[in-house]
């Protein structure tokens, strides 16, 4: 039997930063339990400039040049008809960084490890019950059933909420959004830049890679990605063809291998972020639009926010703090939401296409 304080249902940038918080508020028996998936990469990689800020107040190192990332200084758009170059020299927050996000991740779920928290990977959750104010909780980690036994459950698993909708929570899911995404051998011509073009089909993204790769993706629906075969490569090199902006900075080649990825990039919330006992994180308490491109520094700020709401539990079982996180996740989501519609509303060249109609109607009905 393994007893600690706090137990957190995965170890991304989410649940590491979880534990680097409650770590250096004195609260020292953590429990990170991780089921990792292997990624040949990772899309996740612009982060907003307060980054920085926010690994400052867990203690952790803001020199992020020295541990392998690079600047992230612009972001260029054509949408609406319209191009734009959105520089951050013209901003007092600075630049933001593109993340080498593998090393990222392992960065802080080092951190935390060296600062004390256990780490038990790969794990998973297979049951766990409520008793006596304490949580049970049963493990399989290399074919052995640990158990394990805390007063607090954190839930940093993500998009799926897997810990929060095993307690009761809801998850409203408000598109499918997909992310279908590949490397190119060089990125260069958009270092320090972030690209996003509309299509017909969704939008591309595309940037330079820490390692100097460029990444490019399509973001679609996932049930228009079957119906218009757009996982094929010959399919997405004719829609890259007959890009705009994209094929200025990446051109597409023949002879380039296409072998696109899936990624999960779709909306979604917990309707109950936060009850007696166990909060949600990160993802897994509100995904958004990777167009918002803030799932790092939100999931850093989820965190800090979190920690009053973890101590007042540990120390009153007082559930004001946790309260006025679920007040601040309520207005992140609504803020979000009125962003994230005026956004697609202001694109208006294919409106008969079903991504833009789905997203129009959304609109339409959120402000009517």
């Amino acid at each position: 039997m393994t007893e600690c304080d706090v137990v957190i249902v995965g170890a991304g940038p989410a649940g590491s930063a979880t534990a680097l918080a409650l770590l250096g508020a004195g609260v020292d028996r953590i429990v990170l339990i991780d089921n990792p998936k292997p990624r040949p990469f990772s899309i996740g990689e612009s982060a907003a400039p307060d980054v920085a800020t926010k690994l400052r107040l867990l203690g952790c190192s803001d020199n992020l040049a020295d541990l392998g990332h690079t600047p992230y200084q612009a972001n260029l758009s054509r949408w609406g008809g319209e191009r734009r170059y959105d520089d951050f020299l013209h901003r007092a927050t600075g630049h933001g960084w593109h993340l080498d996000r593998a090393r990222f991740d392992r960065d802080l779920r080092d951190q935390a490890a060296d600062r004390g928290a256990t780490t038990m990977r790969p794990a998973k959750l297979e049951h766990l019950t409520f008793e006596a104010d304490q949580w049970q909780l049963m493990v399989q980690q290399e074919q052995r059933t640990h158990r394990v036994r805390c007063r607090y459950l954190v839930d940093a698993s993500g998009r799926h909420s897997a810990l929060a909708r095993q307690l009761g929570a809801e998850r409203k899911r408000i598109d499918t959004l997909t992310a279908l995404a590949w490397t190119v051998p060089d990125g260069t011509a958009l270092s320090g830049l972030s690209m996003v073009e509309s299509c017909a089909e969704g939008w591309w993204y595309a940037t330079c890679l820490p390692n100097g790769q460029g990444v490019v993706s399509l973001m679609s629906d996932a049930d228009l990605i079957r119906q218009h075969n757009l996982r094929d490569s010959e399919t997405l090199r004719h829609l890259w063809r007959h890009s705009v902006e994209l094929k200025r900075w990446l051109p597409p080649s023949d002879a380039a291998s296409i072998d696109p990825v899936a990624f999960a990039a779709h909306s979604g919330f917990l309707t109950q972020p936060v009850g007696p006992g166990w909060i949600a994180v990160g993802d897994a308490m509100a995904a958004f639009d990777p167009l918002a491109s803030a799932g790092i520094a939100n999931a850093l700020g989820d965190t800090l926010a979190a920690r009053p709401a973890i101590l007042g539990w540990l120390e009153q079982h007082s559930l004001a703090p946790a309260e006025a996180y679920a007040d601040r996740a309520n207005s992140g989501i609504e803020r979000f939401l009125r962003e994230w519609l005026l956004q697609y509303s202001r694109e208006t060249q294919w409106l008969d296409q079903p991504f833009w109609q789905r997203r129009r109607k959304t609109h339409e009905k959120a402000f009517r």
